[in-house]
């Protein structure tokens, strides 16, 4: 029997079908992204439902925001920025990170290309900059500031909502925005322009990228439950890197993405460049090196108070061969 994604317009979630076995609560850290899409690809094909899994999946409004919505025990299991889960767990937020599949931050500064140049720390200085307040992207910039002994008067920043972003940066409200540069890249390509990107890992912020975190009491309950569910989403991410095209397709008809099916497919093509290979058997996993680096950081520039051991921020012990 074929399964479909079944939306609730109130909640705006997806389902598997009631029958199966477990169900698992995911949360999105934004609302529904082409880098979601693999996740619908999952679900279409069975991949979830194969390892007993019945998936509710909500969009968030930003991974520092899900990320206190997965300690108070509102999801299972969040795909969210591992900075944001790294400080939140250092605050006593009961989450743990189990597998980072992006090996690099993406966050960068973007402008297009012949309206402005960014090709260094003081460039960035002289442009207008529309930045969204409350998730991964006002971290990554707090970081570089931080990182780069910039003080507050130093960037011209402007908050906007992330949906306003792309608008203010195509009217010319904002020079550059700051954000994933493979996603901004693909819109600004997608109207016909060249993207001009400065990526903040080039300008010493050693972050790293996207991944998933647990609840605490769902990792101790159920450590098999959340194995099964990365080799789901391992699986479905091989199909993605085998079939950008297929994917986009899918995503955008499931999840309504307002990507066109050409920005979207560029989109997942940038982030599967930054991005561990699922067909691999080290996908998601990080070295205690890579994790150190990042608490090092993350406590140097005063985002982490106590950093503690560093078992209590992640594990590589539940991700699947």
């Amino acid at each position: 029997m074929r399964h479909s994604l079944i939306s609730a317009v109130a909640a705006t979630v997806l389902a598997l079908p009631a029958h199966a076995e477990t169900r698992v609560r995911l949360g999105l850290d934004w609302g529904y992204l082409p880098y979601h899409a693999p996740i619908a690809l999952g679900v279409d094909k069975g991949y979830f439902k194969d390892e007993g899994i019945d998936l509710f999946m909500e969009p968030g409004r930003g991974s520092a925001s899900t990320a206190i919505m997965l300690g108070e025990g509102n999801y299972d299991i969040a795909h969210i920025n591992t900075s944001n889960a790294a400080v939140a767990i250092s605050k006593g937020v009961p989450i743990r990170t189990v597998a980072v599949y992006q090996t690099r931050t993406a966050a960068s500064f973007i402008g297009i290309k012949g309206k402005v140049k960014l090709d260094s720390v003081e460039a960035i200085k002289g442009y207008r900059i529309g930045s969204t307040p409350g998730g991964s992207d006002q971290l990554s910039l707090r970081i570089f500031r931080a990182v780069n002994k910039l003080g507050e008067m130093d960037l011209d920043v402007v908050s906007l909502d992330a949906n306003a972003k792309q608008a203010g940066l195509m009217s010319g409200n904002v020079q550059v925005i700051s954000g994933d540069g493979f996603a901004y890249g693909a819109i600004i390509r997608g109207t016909g322009q060249e993207a001009e990107i400065f990526s903040l890992a080039d300008a010493g912020v050693p972050l790293m990228g996207f991944g998933y975190s647990v609840n605490t009491k769902f990792l101790e309950s159920s450590p098999e439950t959340i194995t099964a569910f990365l080799r789901a989403v391992k699986r479905s991410w091989q199909d993605a890197v085998a079939d950008p095209d297929g994917t986009c397709e899918k995503g955008r008809a499931k999840l309504e993405l307002t990507h066109k099916q050409d920005a979207c497919v560029d989109y997942l093509k940038g982030l599967m460049a930054i991005s561990d290979d699922p067909a691999l058997a080290g996908w998601g996993a990080r070295t205690e090196a890579e994790w150190s680096a990042l608490i090092s950081t993350l406590a140097e520039v005063g985002e982490i108070q106590s950093p503690g051991d560093l078992a209590t921020y992640y594990t590589n012990a539940l991700l699947p061969n």
